[in-house]
């Protein structure tokens, strides 16, 4: 260490360039720059037609937030990440495994929502002027700065081949169920066609016929008007309980007036108060003291008449007159209007019912062609129900899938650019710091020569 005994400030200087110099061309060459490159995407404000035909009316535009949503799951996805990696081969690239790279792409990937319609892609790649002296991926900057925005658009691409590959399997799906559907409601229905003109031929019916669906229409008719009529009877009952748990809670008789007058005791006792406070007043000023004897006696009664005012009451009452409370008439004649309503609905329950049993006798005194004629017309008429409404279904679904196929889930706000500039550790600012540090080493170690011996 005898060599520090001949340092000068001199020589401490010119190691510090010569150091500095050093570190800053080992920056120059080997130090990274992270180059960053952003796409963004707008999802569509147009209101959805095939949405707004399944709901029968005119929607305006469906929320945005669920598809944003899904989409930046997607994003996130190892799946879409893995792809990356074997269309720009970045296992190779970085010399790392399938799965480093996986993770790597997902540390320079960040999503991020934009309101309730967009989201932006951006990626980071670091770049080196050497890669072989590189301690992290082996890119020049050339490579990074056009890999981060390749990167960001293909994201884009993978998202809009997911998406839609993703629409169209689940309209195909739809479209293939409403299929098989309608196929087989349409052989039922055509079975139910021929087996009704089968009984029809065989029967000759005419006359049992109308009779048997006029039968039936009675008792459809009946059916829906004791369904009504159940439905009275039930909300009205809720609603009288409700009335008689109100009437319960409310008083029968109420005050209608009273008259309350000021408690006379209270005029002499405020009286003497006063006297006493004055009498007080006037041995205080001949300058007596608080414990003199006639001065206490005074505070004395002074408080005793206090308590007292305290404990007499303020009022007194005079005269109080009562009737008997309209709230509870109301009640009383809300709860007899329920109680005729009910009435009258199970009566009406009780009809009906009557009558959907004659109906059913009437139906059961048919003969048993003219029954089969009556359960086969009813059988016929769902299926043609049903049937209208899985045709329109399939339409709608053919619609979905068509869209599916040639629709844009979203449209591409901002497509990624290859950065100009990077960021990173200046060289300047690493060359100084170097400076500075053996400056104060050297410094020190010249300051202070006992650590040396000296």
């Amino acid at each position: 260490m005898r060599i520090f005994e001949r340092f000068t400030w001199l020589h401490v200087l010119l190691i510090s360039l010569l150091v500095a110099a050093l570190v800053g061309v080992a920056a120059y060459h080997a130090r990274p720059r992270s180059y960053r490159a952003t796409a963004s995407l707008l999802l569509s404000d147009r209101p959805d037609i095939v949405s707004g035909m399944v709901a029968g009316t005119n929607q305006a535009t469906p929320p945005q937030a669920p598809a944003l949503e899904r989409m930046r799951v997607i994003l996130t996805s190892r799946s879409l990440r893995k792809g990356l990696v074997d269309q720009f081969k970045l296992a190779e690239r970085f010399h790392v495994t399938a799965t480093e790279a996986v993770d790597a792409l997902g540390g320079m990937t960040q999503v991020k929502l934009i309101g309730e319609d967009g989201l932006t892609v951006t990626v980071a790649c670091q770049g080196y002027r050497a890669p072989r002296l590189a301690l992290g991926y082996p890119l020049t900057f050339e490579d990074a700065q056009t890999l981060c925005s390749d990167l960001a658009n293909a994201y884009l691409a993978q998202l809009r081949t997911h998406v839609r590959e993703g629409d169209l399997e689940h309209a195909r799906q739809s479209r293939e169920f409403l299929q098989r559907q309608y196929a087989e409601l349409t052989e039922g229905l055509a079975s139910t066609e021929d087996e009704l003109e089968r009984l029809r031929t065989s029967y000759g019916l005419v006359e049992p016929a109308d009779k048997a669906t006029r039968v039936g229409e009675r008792i459809r008719a009946i059916e829906q008007a004791y369904s009504d009529a159940s439905a009275e009877v039930s909300s009205t009952e809720n609603s009288l309980h409700a009335a008689e748990a109100e009437l319960g809670g409310v008083q029968v008789m109420r005050i209608s007036s009273q008259a309350q007058v000021r408690n006379p005791v209270l005029g002499s006792l405020e009286g003497r108060l006063a006297d006493l406070q004055i009498q007080l007043a006037t041995e205080v000023a001949r300058g007596k003291t608080s414990e003199n004897r006639d001065v206490v006696q005074i505070q004395s009664a002074i408080d005793d008449i206090n308590q007292q005012i305290a404990q007499a009451r303020e009022t007194v009452l005079k005269e109080m007159a009562e009737q008997v409370n309209p709230t509870y008439d109301a009640v009383v004649g809300k709860v007899i209007d329920l109680h005729v309503s009910v009435a009258g609905a199970r009566a009406r329950q009780a009809r009906y019912s009557a009558l959907l049993g004659q109906a059913r006798s009437d139906l059961a005194e048919l003969p048993p062609v003219a029954r089969s004629y009556l359960e086969i017309t009813r059988r016929q008429d769902l299926q043609s129900q049903q049937l209208a409404s899985v045709s329109q279904a399939l339409w709608l679904a053919k619609v979905e899938e068509q869209r599916a196929t040639e629709a844009e889930p979203f449209s591409i706000l901002d497509e990624a650019t290859p950065p100009i500039y990077g960021r990173g550790p200046g060289t300047v600012i690493t060359a100084l710091i170097a400076f500075g540090a053996v400056l104060l080493i050297l410094g020190l170690l010249i300051i202070d020569r006992r650590w040396f011996g000296g």
